[in-house]
């Protein structure tokens, strides 16, 4: 069940909503319904790539919390430039793991 809530908007940015609801061809409510859960989305991204660019999560939890996948997560980690966690000395270690026997 949705429930309502109240909440203070500038003239100026009520009449960007009311735009921006016009153009998607909806009403105010829907709009920013819209706008707020697109905010959250965002949010939860922003939240997770600080907590693992300050290795406190690891790439898998990271993705989790965001709510993506972990391959979503590795290319937006790399566009934003946030380390994976996952450098040189760990492709060696994995290359030396699985290397085939001859």
């Amino acid at each position: 069940m949705a429930h309502t809530v109240s909440v203070r908007l500038s003239k100026e940015t009520l009449a960007e909503v009311d735009r921006l609801a016009a153009r998607l061809k909806t009403d105010r409510s829907e709009a920013l319904r819209r706008f707020i859960e697109r905010g959250l989305r965002e949010a939860k991204i922003d939240s997770a790539l600080d907590l693992l660019r300050g290795k406190k999560v690891s790439m898998g939890r990271a993705a989790e919390m965001a709510g993506l996948t972990l391959y979503e997560m590795l290319d937006l980690a790399r566009e934003r430039g946030v380390p994976s966690g996952y450098g040189p000395e760990d492709l060696d270690r994995d290359l030396r793991e699985f290397r085939l026997p001859r």
